[in-house]
């Protein structure tokens, strides 16, 4: 087996070369040398088997070491993978580290501003987050993931016109993306389209289940008897959908506990898991 010269550090995004190969390379010269003397040195089992002719072989060892590989053309783009790595693990800290290292060094690149956006959006830091999801979309008018990026930050804040702009801008710019298909449904049933939300919840979810997870937005907009229509709707597309049938119940108990359901009945809501491709999805809330 060739000896290693060379270790990567995947958090520094450095290579850091051995010196080990040139102790190697001045040991092939002492055997050089002692080889015309009384003292015979063997090299090294891994590397002996090449000359078989002779007791001592004389082979030359700098041929059996492999090169150092060289440094990567981008570095950065080390340093952007760990640091979606953190921020995947919530290494909030660690993450915006190496964002920041990248941003510094490349002050347009746009997955390292996307990611400190993220990442302040998450630490409660709204205005920053505006500002850099903005930033990173000027930058690049047509990136479906800057799109995104804005669009699922205004529906976080139930600025929901604004977040159907962008999350349609995304779906247009990457039509097989199925995340953003399926915030742009969740969107427009909040904004009260759900006409137009119901295609894009079947083609993510399917047809029972994009009734279902529609009702559960217009629950929680206290639509309810808009609700119950679509939990219907689920039930008779698939009989033996049980939870669109817990939630006809409940709405029913609702009216016979409430009448006019006040706001303390609502709860947060959770919608279905898709049949397909829902893996994954932002949760309703």
């Amino acid at each position: 087996m060739p000896w290693r010269t060379s270790s990567t550090i995947i958090g520094s995004g450095r290579l850091i070369r051995s010196t080990f190969g040139k102790s190697v390379l001045l040991c092939g010269c002492v055997v050089a040398i002692v080889t015309s003397g009384c003292i015979t040195v063997t090299p090294p089992t891994s590397l002996s088997k090449i000359g078989k002719k002779s007791k001592v072989s004389q082979v030359s060892y700098e041929e059996e070491i492999p090169q150092t590989p060289p440094d990567p053309e981008n570095p950065e783009e080390l340093k952007l993978a760990y640091a979606r790595w953190m921020e995947e693990m919530n290494q909030v800290v660690e993450a915006r580290k190496h964002y920041s290292s990248v941003a510094e060094v490349e002050p347009e690149n746009v997955q390292a501003i996307l990611g400190l956006a993220r990442i302040d959006q998450v630490s409660g830091q709204f205005a920053e987050a505006e500002q850099k999801f903005k930033r990173a979309l000027k930058l690049d008018p047509r990136s479906a993931e800057a799109q995104l990026g804005l669009g699922q930050f205004y529906a976080s804040q139930k600025r929901w016109t604004e977040s159907i702009e962008h999350l349609s801008a995304s779906l247009l710019a990457d039509p097989e993306n199925t995340s953003s298909r399926y915030q742009l449904a969740v969107a427009l049933v909040h904004a009260g389209d759900v006409d137009s939300a119901l295609p894009h919840f079947i083609r993510t979810v399917g047809d029972a289940e994009g009734h279902f997870n529609t009702g559960l937005i217009l629950h929680e907009e206290q639509r309810f008897d808009e609700a119950e229509k679509h939990f219907l709707l689920a039930t008779s597309k698939k009989p033996d959908f049980q939870k669109a049938e817990q939630w006809l119940a409940r709405i029913k108990q609702e009216r016979d506990t409430f009448g006019s359901l006040p706001q303390s009945a609502r709860t947060h809501i959770v919608p279905v898991v898709g049949t397909s491709q829902q893996a994954g999805h932002t949760s309703l809330r």
